[in-house]
C-alpha cells in the first residue's frame, strides 16, 4: 500500500503564511479518508521536509506561493514547474522547500510531489488568521486538495462541519483577532 502524506507548510503567526497548516487542520477536523493518509502540520520544517519527500510515495504539499497574481489564486504545480518560477523564492521557507525538493531528487528515492500553491495577500502582519481574499477561496482550496486525493484512489467522507475559524480557534486559540478562552 502506498504511503501518502498531505503536508501543510507555513508559519501560522504571519497571516496568510499559515494557509497550508490551516488547510491540513481543516481536513483533519472535518474528513475521514480510506485508506488512511497522513495529514501533517509541517509548519516551517526546513530540512525536516527531506524526510517526508524520501519516506512517502506521494506528497501533496500545500503552501503559499509568491506569484504576481490575485491573492487567493490557487496553482497546482510539479516540483519542476516550481523550480522554474523565478519569483517563488521570496520567503525563507520557500527557499527551503525548493532546496529540500532538489536535494531529495539528488539522493535518489523521492515521493511523487504535487504542490498546491496559494497566492497570499499578507504574509508580514503578525496575526493568526487569513485575509478575506484567502478566506473567500478557502473552500476552493479544500476542493482542489480533495481532487488531488481522489486522483490517488483515496476515498473521503465529510464527517464534521467545522468552519475554518472554529478549526483554528480550537488549534491555537486565536483567529483574526478573536480569542478562545
Amino acid at each position: 500500500m502506498k504511503k501518502i502524506g498531505i503536508l501543510g507548510i507555513g508559519n501560522i503567526l504571519f497571516k496568510d503564511e499559515g494557509v497550508g497548516v490551516f488547510a491540513v487542520k481543516y481536513l483533519e477536523g472535518n474528513y475521514k479518508f480510506n485508506p488512511n493518509i497522513d495529514l501533517i502540520d509541517a509548519g516551517t520544517a526546513g530540512f525536516g521536509l527531506m524526510e517526508y519527500f524520501e519516506d512517502y510515495d506521494n506528497i501533496i504539499l500545500i503552501d503559499t506561493i509568491s506569484i504576481n497574481d490575485e491573492p487567493g489564486s490557487i496553482y497546482r504545480l510539479t516540483p519542476q514547474q516550481l523550480v522554474g518560477i523565478g519569483s517563488y523564492h521570496q520567503t525563507a521557507h520557500e527557499v527551503e522547500v525548493l532546496q529540500m525538493l532538489e536535494l531529495s531528487a539528488l539522493k535518489g528515492k523521492m515521493a511523487d510531489v504535487v504542490i498546491i500553491g496559494v497566492v497570499p495577500e499578507d504574509i508580514s502582519k503578525s496575526e493568526i488568521g487569513l485575509t478575506q481574499s484567502l478566506e473567500k477561496n478557502f473552500n476552493f482550496l479544500i476542493e482542489t486538495i480533495l481532487n488531488e486525493i481522489k486522483k490517488l484512489n483515496i476515498k473521503y467522507k465529510k464527517v464534521n462541519k467545522f468552519s475554518l475559524e472554529e478549526i483554528v480557534l480550537n488549534f491555537v486559540g486565536a483567529y483574526n483577532g478573536k480569542f478562545r478562552y
